[in-house]
């Protein structure tokens, strides 16, 4: 068993002056000290290198490459060059939690099969050092996940090196981090969640992306070279269409965002075209979709985003028209849900303001989000955290809905708590749970799940 083994964290770098040094102090703060930090300098036109040489310390080491070769080859340099025998990339805008490599090193040592590890991070409002949301990847991650979207970024991934050297980085094209994990799980690497967020991941406010066709192509490309693997079972090479339908909604939302509409149009034409199923609902996949895209950066107005795609969809689209309002008043309050839950007062006020005027309703879509929301808050700060925040959320919901629909959603948190709790195994946490969902909705009583998880949990039974 490794006793003290070394760890090797790769960052290609490339125009990241702004945020280097955090990315460096974050890595120099680890409480794990067994590590090389390996920067590989993309031929960067800022002054990236003077910001890394302010850093007196033998772990860091610098790389220059003599052309620019995007970031996957900048990864192959530093993996080259490496010694450690785990391997973890970060991205250079990006910023590491100080127990990062210690808890991947303490799961890795005590789970020899394991070869890959990830986890949760924390995502920062847009050009802000403040927290957005916090994003859990599924517990256990499959094939059908990797390829149907992108659970997983190279800031929250840690492996061992001799899976590391097995991903073709020399080819290395947009968005091809989907294809590099879908080939190892298919080699038989052995994926693992740590269980905790334990990254930051910055995003950027008003970013433009050049050649949006070719950014999407590239991608689509990705997933198709995973569905034409021969390691790739049937039944998710039978997700082809809703995986490309998934890409297409995505394009299709940064094209509007960009103001190119024609090609906006283009991609939900064929999203459609291949899912057809996205318009149905209320919401519809599509119109939810749109809106976490559309409320995702605090600096642009959603409203205004989701009234001019709306106003320019094609004619495939049209039936999605009718649900501008919900959109529009939804994303309000959505928006003032994240401000509570991350302490953002005076943000939360002004959201639900609107939301009030615009009838905002507490439907099923929303209680669900919010419920999954808490779940996350709880899963890093505890239940009595989660709770807190839970009551203050209530607050302010008042203006917008019954004290009977209040009670609703607090019973929806608590049964899936009760869930939760269950699928971990944490059977002793099940029955308190599931009498505060009862209290909050006498309903549950009777309800066959709530019901029979009780019972399987009072006898320490597994789920299924």
């Amino acid at each position: 068993m490794m006793k003290h083994p070394q760890v090797s964290i790769i960052t290609p770098v490339y125009n990241g002056a702004d945020f280097l040094a955090e990315t460096i102090q974050s890595v120099l703060a680890q409480t794990y000290p067994h590590f090389e930090f390996i920067l590989v300098d993309d031929v960067s036109p800022d002054d990236s290198a003077t910001v890394a040489q302010q850093f007196n310390d033998s772990r860091l080491k610098y790389i220059k490459h003599r052309e620019n070769l995007g970031a996957d080859r900048a990864r192959l340099t530093g993996l080259q060059a490496s010694s450690g025998e785990i391997i973890a990339f970060l991205d250079q805008d990006d910023f590491l939690h100080p127990e990062k490599l210690q808890v991947h090193v303490d799961y890795l040592k005590s789970h020899p099969d394991v070869g890959f590890t990830y986890n949760g991070r924390f995502e920062l409002n847009f050009s802000e050092k403040t927290i957005r949301d916090i994003w859990h990847p599924p517990q256990e991650i499959s094939l059908a996940d990797l390829v149907l979207w992108f659970p997983l970024s190279p800031s929250d991934v840690v492996l061992r090196r001799d899976w590391a050297l097995q991903m073709d980085l020399a080819k290395g094209s947009r968005g091809a981090e989907i294809l590099h994990f879908s080939h190892l799980f298919m080699a038989g690497c052995k994926f693992a969640n740590v269980g905790r967020a334990l990254n930051y991941r910055r995003h950027h406010s008003g970013r433009v992306i050049r050649n949006l066709a070719g950014a999407c192509e590239s991608e689509l490309n990705n997933q198709i070279k995973i569905f034409d693997d021969e390691r790739c079972p049937p039944e998710v090479v039978a997700l082809r269409p809703i995986a490309h339908a998934n890409m297409c909604m995505y394009w299709g939302y940064m094209a509007y965002a960009q103001n190119e509409i024609g090609l906006g149009k283009q991609f939900l034409q064929e999203a459609v075209r291949l899912k057809t199923s996205i318009l149905k609902g209320q919401p519809g996949e599509l119109v939810a979709n749109l809106l976490t895209n559309c409320i995702a950066d605090e600096r642009l107005s959603h409203e205004r985003l989701l009234r001019n795609i709306f106003s320019q969809l094609p004619p495939e689209a049209a039936s999605i028209g009718e649900q501008l309002p919900w959109a529009v008043a939804q994303g309000y309050l959505l928006k003032g849900t994240r401000a509570v839950i991350w302490d953002r007062p005076a943000d939360a006020e002004k959201c639900f303001v609107e939301a009030s005027r615009l009838n905002a309703q507490i439907d099923e879509a929303y209680m669900s989000t919010v419920s999954y929301h808490l779940l996350d808050y709880e899963t890093e700060f505890g239940p009595e955290a989660s709770q807190i925040k839970l009551r203050a959320l209530a607050s302010h919901l008042h203006s917008l809905a019954t004290n009977a629909r209040i009670s609703q959603l607090v019973s929806y948190y608590w049964v899936n708590r009760a869930f939760q709790r269950y699928d971990r195994q944490a059977y002793s946490e099940v029955p308190a749970a599931i009498l505060q969902a009862v209290v909050n909705n006498p309903r549950y009583m009777t309800n066959r799940g709530v019901i029979s998880t009780l019972i399987r949990s009072v006898k320490g039974l597994s789920p299924r």
